[in-house]
């Protein structure tokens, strides 16, 4: 098979290029995209995280900019500010490398907005990075002209649904030129994100590559029953059996993640911290730290995470399995990167194996384990004990489960009545405090959109 690498289609620049950035062999998914795009085709690409997925879109962006025309002609979106900086540092080594005299600019919230438009006036960018938010208020205000725009590319479109930038994005598509080459590049495809897509594109080509359902087999990945026990102190065992070259630990809220940052600090380990209550300006130090080797423990949030490159995550612990079971690919998808070996661990209670078990139909295979000695050993299924119990007892809480019991004892007339009612009750105020839950999540939600989004 030939090397896309070396395809006489790409500009000489970009192939010596390629060789001094040390690219010689081409991923899966450079070789199935690069020729489509090079071909002026939509595509919309489905790949894991770590595939190559970037360069096999700036590539042919590059390839298709014309450094004399002093215009935008090339627009990629990312949905958080650290991804648009990765692929706007990204861009500018593949450019300079090539020698190109094409001109990058990045656009994002968390910066001086004045100082982006004085920047983007004395530029004239021909590519342009930009988070959803920062790009239509640049389009709303009429500093960025759109009408020449032959290429868009929609990075991590999964993760701009989940946050909610979705109609930023459909806003600056909708004035777009008609001939634009719209491509979307994503871990998962989602139906609202699929009928999104072919509102603007017509006969894409679908590319697949690996399912990102499946976690990559250079990873162990395991499942802990943690029983009663203090998650922050197995937590803290795990990281110190043995020596992590870098642990990546992922907890669901920005305030578990302060609470079990705090904690291990305690412990006299030294952790770094990411969410979304952090600064730009802290965040941008703390990644440059954790590159730099200056820690060699991190405890993060999904959406603060998400779009982060970190090389060398040899662990992953989920503190707690997130709401979003897709969250879960992308975390566990941390470690074991480029081939090499990676380990997962996974911390759960009884009462969520429902939840591993919806992991498991996604395509999440785990090994049960438990620490013995110092270690993980391995372990029987922890399902073939829950699956002896009754469907009925595993849903009721200890309250009505002490009802039911009580009722059995006496044997009354009506007591199944009695223990249906209870059931019914717990369920309906199971579903009161859930309701109330993803009441206050989505209002959290809102709120870090509009933080973010410009």
């Amino acid at each position: 098979m030939t090397n896309i690498f070396e395809d006489t289609r790409l500009r000489p620049e970009l192939r010596a290029g390629l060789a001094k950035i040390g690219f010689k062999k081409a991923t899966k998914v450079q070789s199935a995209v690069i020729p489509v795009m090079l071909d002026h085709q939509s595509v919309i690409v489905q790949a894991a995280t770590g595939s190559g997925k970037t360069h096999a879109y700036l590539l042919p962006l590059l390839n298709d900019i014309d450094p004399a025309d002093q215009c935008v002609q090339a627009i990629v979106t990312a949905p958080s500010r650290e991804l648009a900086d990765q692929l706007y540092q990204v861009a500018r080594q593949l450019r300079d490398a090539s020698g190109l005299a094409i001109s990058i600019a990045h656009l994002a919230g968390g910066s001086d907005r004045d100082r982006q438009i004085a920047k983007f006036a004395q530029n004239k960018p021909q590519l342009i990075v930009a988070t959803p938010g920062r790009l239509l208020d640049f389009a709303d205000k009429k500093i960025l002209v759109l009408d020449r725009v032959k290429n868009f590319v929609i990075d991590e479109a999964d993760m701009t649904l989940d946050m909610g930038f979705l109609s930023d994005v459909d806003k600056v598509a909708a004035r777009l030129p008609k001939d634009v080459v719209m491509s979307a590049f994503s871990a998962t495809i989602p139906v609202k994100l699929a009928n999104f897509l072919r509102k603007y594109m017509a006969k894409p080509q679908e590319i697949v590559i690996d399912n990102p359902a499946v976690i990559a087999p250079t990873i162990k990945n395991d499942l802990l029953d943690i029983g009663s026990k203090d998650r922050k102190k197995i937590v803290y065992q795990l990281l110190t059996m043995g020596q992590p070259y870098l642990a990546l630990v992922f907890a669901n809220t920005k305030q578990k993640v302060d609470e079990l940052a705090a904690y291990l600090s305690e412990k006299g380990l030294r952790v770094a911290k990411i969410h979304g209550g952090i600064t730009e300006r802290e965040r941008k130090r703390t990644l440059r730290e954790v590159r730099n080797g200056q820690f060699q423990y991190l405890v993060a949030s999904d959406l603060a995470a998400r779009g982060i490159d970190i090389d060398g995550v040899s662990l992953v612990i989920n503190y707690e399995i997130p709401k979003d079971l897709e969250f879960m690919i992308h975390r566990i998808g941390r470690t074991g990167r480029n081939g090499l070996p990676g380990h997962a661990v996974t911390l759960i209670r009884e009462e969520e194996m429902d939840r591993v078990a919806g992991l498991e139909k996604m395509g999440v295979h785990f090994d049960f384990v438990e620490i013995k000695g110092g270690e993980l050993t391995a372990r029987s299924h922890y399902r073939r004990r829950d699956n002896r119990k009754s469907a009925k007892t595993r849903t009721v809480n200890a309250q009505t489960k002490g009802i039911v019991a009580k009722a059995k004892r006496k044997k009354k007339p009506g007591y199944k009545k009695k223990i249906k009612r209870a059931i019914q009750e717990d369920n309906r105020q199971q579903r009161k405090l859930e309701q109330r839950h993803e009441m206050r999540h989505q209002k959290r939600l809102r709120k870090r959109k509009r933080e973010q989004g410009r």
